[in-house]
């Protein structure tokens, strides 16, 4: 890392030990900052959504935090232009554009700050080093995992690959079959492997070994009990799960865990202030993810709900004992299609590519049998058959081709805060097929 992340490095492990009122007061700074900024020079919180935080005297006051409404993931996209900051504090520069289709298929823009990608390396670093891993070159990276892809991807023809962002990292596609995945890892030879707990299984059912891996670090999806065991049986090293969204950055990372119990992940505090349970009621059933990124200047995200439900665990880090604890994410794991042989591959479609084929602004690819594919898209304007055979062919690539169907809707319907009406891709077909 270069000498601006190892110095954030080198914080975060002073303020994991911080008394919890210390890093409250911590993140009360950091959000007066965010809000001011958003107020002043965000055209979305110009309206009076920030009002319920300044009293007369405009002093900041967090009591009243509650009241400022909470920003969806669809109310983001419907405002994806004003909620775009019209400048920001040159300490933020420079800005990254980004974008992220998450599990919806409804691009949303947004421009990552310096001290959010810093941040988001720390991060990962720190908990890398919670387990004594350090030194872990080279790196390989499942396409689209490291929240840098989107805004990499955006300034390439469609089509194009897309690069490491580091020079020692290598990104596997997992479009490929998982046999060719596996061979790519065997001639890589890499010491931390960062992918989808899906994608890792798929590796391990064809048999890859991890020969020469020390960690594996599971990110973008949640990882179910029974797949952690099932990837533990077939990598006996460090397993890491890294909880993150491309817009906000790291949400929270897996801590140390006692003897013989389940993961627990350290809550980001010092990347985003995540709103935790109110009553001990709520501390036992899952509740409505509800985060303001500290450090997104460059878009604003406050008060904001991706769509995903969490469950705060009880208890403390030894080493990190300033940081809350998640138990489970819960509903954010993805489909993956699958082959008749029973294999299971990501439909890795380019969001770039079909932007250019044809506007649109929702989209959702459907598998329904072994070779029939469904492609739902909420068009802009009404396609060409051009369009649409451009749209089917590159379904078929990413696919292996079949029966490929696409369909023009008015919407597919979401209701971000209540949870997820509809994933970016589905599987119909039943497990045991």
């Amino acid at each position: 890392m270069d000498a601006a992340t190892l110095k954030t490095f080198q914080a975060l492990m002073q303020t994991q030990s911080w008394a919890r009122k210390d890093i409250l007061a911590y993140q009360k700074q950091l959000l007066e900052k965010l809000c001011r900024h958003a107020r002043a020079h965000v055209p979305f919180y110009r309206d009076g959504r920030l009002a319920p935080l300044f009293d007369r005297d405009d002093r900041f006051d967090m009591r009243r935090w509650e009241e400022v409404p909470v920003l969806t993931r669809m109310e983001a996209w419907r405002q994806r232009d004003a909620i775009q900051a019209e400048r920001v504090p040159q300490n933020m520069e420079p800005l990254v554009p980004g974008g992220t289709t998450g599990s919806t298929g409804t691009p949303l823009p947004f421009r990552r700050t310096a001290p959010g990608r810093m941040m988001a390396e720390a991060q990962l670093a720190r908990a890398l080093t919670w387990r004594k891993l350090t030194g872990l070159n080279p790196v390989i990276m499942s396409k689209a995992v490291t929240g840098d892809h989107a805004g990499t991807e955006s300034t390439l023809k469609p089509g194009a690959p897309v690069p490491a962002t580091r020079e020692n990292a290598h990104f596997v596609d997992f479009v490929l079959p998982p046999a060719e995945q596996a061979a790519q890892l065997r001639t890589r030879k890499p010491r931390l492997i960062i992918t989808y707990p899906n994608i890792a299984l798929s590796w391990i059912e064809a048999g890859y070994d991890f020969e020469g891996v020390r960690a594996l670090v599971l990110t973008g999806e949640c990882c179910s009990p029974e797949m952690r065991a099932a990837i533990e049986a077939g990598f006996p090293g460090p397993i890491v799960e890294a909880y993150s969204a491309s817009e906000a950055g790291p949400i929270a990372m897996e801590g140390h865990t006692e003897r013989g119990g389940a993961p627990l992940l350290n809550i980001c505090e010092e990347n985003v202030w995540l709103e935790g349970p109110g009553t001990e009621a709520e501390r036992g059933r899952p509740l409505p993810l509800i985060i303001t990124p500290f450090y997104s200047y460059g878009t604003p995200l406050i008060r904001y709900a991706p769509g995903d439900y969490v469950l705060f665990g009880r208890g403390l880090d030894r080493e990190a004992s300033a940081l809350r604890r998640l138990e489970r994410i819960v509903g954010r794991q993805r489909n993956m299609f699958r082959r008749p042989d029973g294999s299971g591959f990501w439909p890795n479609l380019s969001g770039v590519r079909l932007m250019a084929i044809a506007r649109h602004t929702h989209r959702q690819l459907i598998q329904e049998e072994f070779g029939r594919f469904v492609m739902r898209i909420v068009f802009d304007a009404p396609p060409s058959l051009e369009q649409i055979a451009q749209i089917r062919a590159h379904v078929a690539e990413v696919t292996g081709g079949g029966d490929i169907v696409v369909e023009a809707v008015d919407s597919i319907p979401d209701d971000r805060l209540r949870g997820k009406a509809y994933e970016n891709f589905v599987c119909r077909i039943p497990a045991e097929a």
